[in-house]
């Protein structure tokens, strides 16, 4: 039998908003690139869930680094999604980002307080599954993620009209281009400026 528990976290800069909220400030592309400490591509080799002492789940996928786009990331990482279900206890959380083994991924990942935890920028939207576009062959760049009640499974994920697929090539240029021209010291919703002046290159004028 599922129990239902209540999740109420704040990811401090892993989030826009806090994980009961249905929805999330819109970031550009620019923004999310800026608010990341790391963006990688990378197999998900593990998932599972924990609680903390606190009694909040957690959804966790250690991830095995291909290639940073942003920053030099390590080797492996575990991203965390608040909610899941551990030993019977269903904690729901609107638009966290889903994982599975094997999951060729692309990660805006932001660091959870002070120390090595991670979460992605904007929850779900921070995080991309990489597939095959059916046109052509070439990669292509897929959001998607379901309720906790329902399983996910990469292979399935429903492909984008084609009009609407966005291709692994573009999103890595852009990340790479503004990641190397800087930040442009606009405020995003959720971090601060200290931190953004910390994991950025600052573009000219910005102190």
């Amino acid at each position: 039998m599922r129990f239902f528990a209540p999740f109420v976290v704040l990811l401090g800069m892993a989030l826009s908003a806090p994980s009961e909220a249905t929805t999330l400030a819109r970031l550009t592309p620019d923004q999310m690139t800026d608010a990341a400490d790391y963006v990688v591509r990378g197999t998900v080799t593990a998932v599972w869930t924990e609680q903390d002492e606190r009694g909040n789940i957690w959804s966790k996928a250690r991830v095995d680094v291909v290639e940073s786009y942003k920053n030099d990331a390590p080797e492996q990482i575990v991203v965390e999604s608040p909610g899941g279900e551990y030993r019977g206890i269903l904690a729901e959380v609107a638009l966290a980002a889903r994982y599975d083994v094997d999951e060729d991924v692309v990660l805006f990942l932001s660091r959870m307080g002070a120390g090595d935890r991670f979460g992605t920028v904007a929850m779900y939207g921070g995080k991309y599954t990489v597939r095959t576009n059916p046109a052509d062959g070439s990669e292509m760049v897929v959001h998607f993620s379901l309720p906790y009640t329902r399983e996910y499974d990469h292979r399935f994920i429903p492909n984008p009209p084609a009009g609407q697929r966005v291709s692994l090539d573009s999103v890595v240029s852009q990340v790479r281009a503004r990641a190397a021209l800087g930040w442009d010291g606009q405020p995003i919703p959720g971090i601060s400026a200290d931190h953004l002046r910390t994991i950025n290159r600052l573009q000219p004028g910005v102190k």
